[in-house]
């Protein structure tokens, strides 16, 4: 029976293609200690057998689960969207986006939330989080943004050493797992869909920021992350998105246009540049154009999916 002690959480899972990720992540939410949860899970236009399997175990689950499911792909941002006005509509004090390919600690919402509940000027909480693949080494312990508008995310690739054990105040968590307060919300709006993937949960962070309130990162929340320890391989979409998402969020931070083409000129003009003329980026050539439709759409105002 559930407590009404505690404060109700949504947790978001967006599905593509994914079920077995998503089915064990529901695996690991079953084991939660919090008592006061949901889960929404997203799929986003599944061209497998996703919603079969995922409606096969719903029925098994101790907590309750609404699936809701999209005709097309919306993005991670857009896609994110839907769950969380899902959530708010049915009274969540809080949602919390989550990766499907994660695995959580059954204790991992509790510190999530007595942190947000100490302050009502935080908005955002986010965990601790580790390579599923190499338990103890720390893939994310939240992000800063540099005054140029570069984000870090803090900690990745290293031990888990007492640095990274420590609350502390932060730019931005990642969206790989994220707790969020309505009240942020509804002073902050949601996702920014023109983003469709990469950036967007970084955007949403400054802008919550600018409404008032503060990120935290809270190292007593532990998860894993079933992402490879190797450097992520460039992909067209992969180049396409980061390039022009980019130049989108200096933009938004409010960067001088100059800036934004100072951006563009050293390091998009550069990095095609270096692509082309050093035989050591011979395989990023094929990626050259990438980077120049990323630069292209940004600046004709072209967002959301990549084009085919």
């Amino acid at each position: 029976m559930r407590t009404t002690s505690q404060p109700l959480v949504s947790l978001i899972l967006l599905n593509w293609n994914q079920p077995h990720f998503t089915l064990a992540c529901l695996e690991s939410l079953n084991k939660l200690t919090y008592s006061n949860y949901n889960v929404v899970i997203v799929d986003n236009g599944s061209g497998d057998n996703s919603l079969a399997q995922l409606e096969a175990v719903l029925g098994g689950l101790r907590f309750e689960v609404t699936l809701i499911a999209n005709s097309k792909n919306e993005g991670f941002a857009e896609g994110n969207n839907i769950g969380i006005r899902h959530a708010l509509r049915n009274g969540a004090a809080y949602v919390l986006l989550l990766n499907n390919d994660t695995e959580v600690a059954p204790d991992f919402l509790e510190p999530l939330v007595q942190m947000a509940e100490s302050d009502p000027q935080i908005g955002i909480t986010g965990p601790k989080i580790y390579y599923f693949d190499d338990p103890d080494r720390i893939w994310s312990a939240g992000g800063l943004i540099t005054k140029d508008g570069w984000t870090h995310q803090l900690g990745v690739n290293e031990p888990n050493i007492p640095a990274f054990n420590s609350l502390r105040q932060v730019d931005y968590v990642t969206g790989c797992a994220m707790l969020v307060k309505r009240q942020a919300i509804e002073k902050a709006g949601m996702l920014d869909p023109r983003f469709f993937a990469y950036y967007e949960e970084t955007d949403w962070c400054v802008r919550v920021k600018r409404a008032g309130f503060s990120i935290w990162y809270v190292p007593q929340s532990v998860l894993w992350h079933k992402i490879s320890l190797k450097a992520r391989d460039l992909s067209p979409r992969y180049v396409y998105y980061m390039t022009r998402n980019r130049l989108l969020f200096l933009r938004n931070l409010g960067k001088h246009p100059l800036v934004v083409w100072w951006s563009l000129l050293t390091v998009d003009l550069r990095t095609v540049v270096a692509w082309s003329i050093w035989k050591r980026h011979k395989a990023a050539r094929p990626l050259r154009k990438w980077r120049l439709i990323g630069v292209r759409d940004f600046l004709l105002g072209n967002f959301g999916a990549a084009p085919r």
